[in-house]
């Protein structure tokens, strides 16, 4: 009966030691973590959300664009693209 209740209470302040533990907590996190990637893939803010790094490409092509239109209208002549 005092064996039983020593292991008890090794047990429960072992328990309460290891979840006040932030080790603990970062290693449950990364599970959850992983285990959600597995189920519903990467989700868009981890993969760089709006994809500001590649913006800057996006705004030269549509200068280009814009500024060979531009050419095309002046000279009277603007394109059917469709």
């Amino acid at each position: 009966m005092v064996l039983n209740l020593l292991f008890r209470s090794l047990e429960i302040w072992l328990t309460v030691r290891l979840l006040r533990s932030p080790i603990f907590h970062r290693m449950v996190g990364r599970v959850h973590q992983k285990v959600q990637h597995i189920r519903y893939g990467v989700p868009p803010e981890e993969q760089g959300g709006t994809h500001l790094e590649g913006q800057d490409m996006k705004y030269k092509k549509f200068l280009e664009h814009f500024k060979e239109e531009l050419k095309d209208q002046m000279k009277g002549n603007p394109r059917n693209k469709f």
